[in-house]
Formats: structure tokens, C-alpha cells, sequence
């Protein structure tokens, strides 16, 4: 028996309440930032987006007492519950593979309802598919609290080890649901590549309904849209999703944390400036998801090889082979080529042609396994936010950013360094002053 086990439970809960003040506290004022930005005037893309819009609200207050209220209230022998590492870490890497078989069943009945016309044979096969998911993700919400604390303890004692530690471990604390990711309506302007609006909407979206949102946005205003889906988002708790694997996860969680952090900063305060300031905040947050996320993956299990998942930021492929002697299809690559001609053709004022270029490129990027159901300015005015990626084009921002933290003798060091900086400028004036 452990020796948390071994505590006496009336104890236990005084353990908890400094965690959860703390996080008392992290929700107030990250939520107070939050709450402007949904917004109700209204517009095309206001009443385009009314009926889908994401509930910042409601869902705090589903997740809330879900996250730590339960943990405050629970019985002494609920707290008192204790698992040793080798069994956490099994329960992470079932829960991560029970998300995978969720995920492929859900493919799975997609493809048998689409069928035409419906046959007893297929309605067979969706009735054992919805019970088989039925019970797996019954089992994935059992394993669900467990897995998000050791998660987020594997996080926090990461940063700790940085150097981020406040009274009772890293502030805000490290708190991540699990959980599908809402989507976002992304708009920019036609004649150039500039993020405009964001807009939160729910989960689940489907493709007709994404179809109908950006008609309604392009056919009232002289927009690009796209609707896309998200890995994550920093409300607090965070949200990451679990069907891309444990690192994925992983990564996503330091990535939102890292938000939460800058948010007390006077980076992370102005995000919503937008512009280069947006993506100065996004490319930090990358830059040191990745490396916090890499190292909570080791401190959590040393042992397993890195699990299967997306990159945060590159669609899915389905395959990526290539065929005849060729070389591979380079996604990154392939990407940066198109957004600097998309760029070029911009610039000389030819939208509609830039428009066909860019649908022509979206067909040769599903040839070869990625399923772009879009590719227009919106698609590079998000994905140029996070400018250390190869869809981010012509910023210089990400290349600065990796060097501000090739000079940092610590991951610590390079995020309060860069916390600091309220414009594009105050980066390259730093980097400047500080030599080679």
C-alpha cells in the first residue's frame, strides 16, 4: 500500500483546498477575460453563426463542479482512493486507446448511414456499431477523471522542474478536460491574408451545417470563411481532445497552459489585439507546448514509444505514400510553395485567379491523402497564427520566436522573456541587442 493510501482520509481533504483555491482563482480571472469576447452585435456574422455558437457559460458550469467541486464534496473514502504509477499509466494508455475505437466506429457509422438506399444488412451493422460505441464510451468517461489528473499532475510536476512553481505547484494550475474541441468560424479578407474574426462555435459540426455558415458569411460580406475543427482551446479548464493519442493530448494541454499563463502578461493580455501580437502568442505557446508536453510524456512513462497523433496544427492524411518512384508528398512544404503564390497573386490584385490556384491545390492535397475540405484565405489566416508551422508562409515571427529560444539557456527564461514583449517590434529589437 502507497503511502497516500495509507493517509488518513479526514486529512486529505486540507491537502485539496489550497489546489483548488488556486483554481478558484485561475477561473475568475481567465473568465474574465473570456466573457467579452463573445459578443452580440449583430451582422452577417453574427446571425450567421447564432444558432451554432459555442456557450463559454454553459460550459463552465458543466465542467466545473466536474473538475474539482466533486473532489471537494466527495465521501473520505472516495478520496482516500489511491492508484500506484504502473497502474495510472495503464489506465492513461486505455483510455487513450478506447478514445481511438470510439473515433473509428464513429468513421465507421458515417460511412453505413450514408448509404443508399439503406439495407437490413447495413441497419444490422449500425445497431451492433452504436451498442459496441455504446459501451466504449462508457468506459472512456469512467477512466475519464482519473486520466485527466494524472495528466495534469505529470504537466505540473514538469513545471515545477522549469522553475514554475507557486505556493502549492505551477500557477494557474494545470487543468484540462478531455473532451471533443468546439469549432471556429475563421474569416479573412478576400483581397489579402489577415485573421479577422474568430468566432467559438460547438462541437460536432456537420459538413452541411459548415457549408451554410461560410455561404451565409461570404455571400453577405466580401469575406473568405472556413470552419474549422480545433485540437484544444484555453477556456479554464482547457480543452484537449483524446481521440489523436497521449502525446497529442499532451501537448495540447501544455500548449493551453502556457495560454493561461501568458494571460497574467503582458503578451498573453493583448492576444486579441490580433495581428502579428496573436501570432506571437500562438508561436510561444507552440514552441513551449512541445517541449513541456515532450517532457511530462517522459516523466509519465519512460518505457512506451510515442503514441500515434496528429501535429497540432496539419490536417490528417489519410495516406501519404508516394507512388512510382516518386519522392514523397512533402505537406509542409507543398503548403508554404501555395501560400506564397497565393500571396503573390494578391498582391497583384488578382483574387479570383489567386481563388482557382488555391482550389486546384486543395484537390492535390486530397490526391495525396489530406482531407482539405477548404483552402482559401481563411485557412492561411489561421494557420499563419501559428507561424512556426510550414502553412504559415511569409512570417518572420516563428523564426525569431525559435531563435529568442535557441539563445535562452532555459525553457524558463526564453517564456518570461518573451511574456514580456507587447509588439512584433520589441522581439526583434531584443533579438538585436542581444547579439548572435
Amino acid at each position: 500500500m502507497s503511502h497516500h493510501a495509507a493517509t488518513t482520509p479526514k486529512h486529505l481533504p486540507l491537502r485539496l483546498w489550497p489546489r483548488a483555491y488556486w483554481r478558484v482563482v485561475a477561473l475568475l480571472c481567465i473568465c474574465a477575460t473570456l466573457v467579452p469576447i463573445a459578443g452580440y452585435e449583430r451582422g452577417p456574422i453574427a446571425d450567421a453563426t447564432a444558432p451554432y455558437r459555442f456557450s463559454v457559460p454553459g460550459w463552465e458550469l458543466d465542467h466545473l463542479p466536474d473538475k474539482w467541486m466533486r473532489r471537494l464534496l466527495a465521501t473520505p473514502t472516495a478520496l482516500a482512493r489511491d492508484y500506484g504509477l504502473e497502474q495510472r499509466v495503464a489506465d492513461v494508455h486505455e483510455f487513450f486507446a478506447v478514445s481511438h475505437s470510439v473515433r473509428s466506429i464513429d468513421r465507421q457509422l458515417l460511412k453505413l448511414q450514408a448509404t443508399t438506399p439503406a439495407t437490413p444488412e447495413a441497419a444490422n451493422d449500425i445497431a451492433a456499431l452504436e451498442q459496441r460505441r455504446g459501451g466504449l464510451a462508457a468506459r472512456r468517461e469512467d477512466l475519464r477523471p482519473a486520466v485527466e489528473e494524472t495528466l495534469e499532475s505529470a504537466i505540473a510536476a514538469t513545471l515545477e522542474s522549469l522553475g514554475f512553481r507557486a505556493w502549492t505547484g505551477p500557477f494557474p494550475p494545470v487543468d484540462t478536460v478531455l473532451s471533443a474541441s468546439p469549432t471556429v468560424l475563421v474569416t479573412s479578407p478576400r483581397d489579402r491574408i489577415e485573421r479577422q474574426d474568430t468566432v467559438t462555435l460547438r462541437t460536432g459540426l456537420t459538413n452541411a451545417e459548415r457549408d451554410r455558415i461560410e455561404s451565409l458569411v461570404e455571400d453577405q460580406t466580401d469575406l473568405s470563411a472556413l470552419v474549422l475543427d480545433t485540437g484544444g482551446i484555453a477556456l479554464y479548464p482547457s480543452i484537449a481532445v483524446p481521440y489523436a493519442g497521449l502525446d497529442f493530448a499532451m501537448e495540447v494541454a501544455a500548449h493551453e497552459w502556457v495560454h493561461h499563463w501568458l494571460w497574467f502578461r503582458p503578451l498573453g493580455r493583448r492576444y486579441f489585439q490580433g495581428g502579428d501580437v496573436t501570432t506571437m502568442n500562438e508561436t510561444v505557446a507552440n514552441i513551449a507546448g512541445r517541449e513541456i508536453g515532450e517532457l511530462a510524456r517522459k516523466r509519465l512513462d519512460r518505457d512506451v514509444p510515442n503514441s500515434p497523433g496528429a501535429h497540432l496544427h496539419e490536417p490528417p492524411a489519410a495516406s501519404n505514400n508516394s507512388s512510382g518512384g516518386l519522392p514523397p508528398f512533402d505537406f509542409q512544404k507543398e503548403m508554404r510553395a501555395t501560400r506564397i503564390r497565393v500571396d503573390e497573386l494578391l498582391a497583384a490584385g488578382k483574387v479570383d485567379q489567386a481563388e482557382s490556384y488555391m482550389e486546384e491545390r486543395r484537390k492535390a492535397f486530397v490526391a495525396h491523402g489530406y482531407r482539405l475540405r477548404r483552402l482559401n484565405q481563411a485557412y492561411f489566416a489561421f494557420h499563419g497564427t501559428y507561424a512556426d508551422t510550414g502553412a504559415a508562409g511569409v512570417s518572420v515571427v516563428g523564426q525569431q520566436m525559435a531563435e529568442l529560444r535557441r539563445r535562452s539557456p532555459s525553457l524558463a527564461e526564453f517564456l518570461r522573456t518573451a511574456a514580456e514583449f507587447t509588439a512584433p517590434d520589441d522581439l526583434a529589437e531584443y533579438l538585436d541587442a542581444s547579439g548572435p
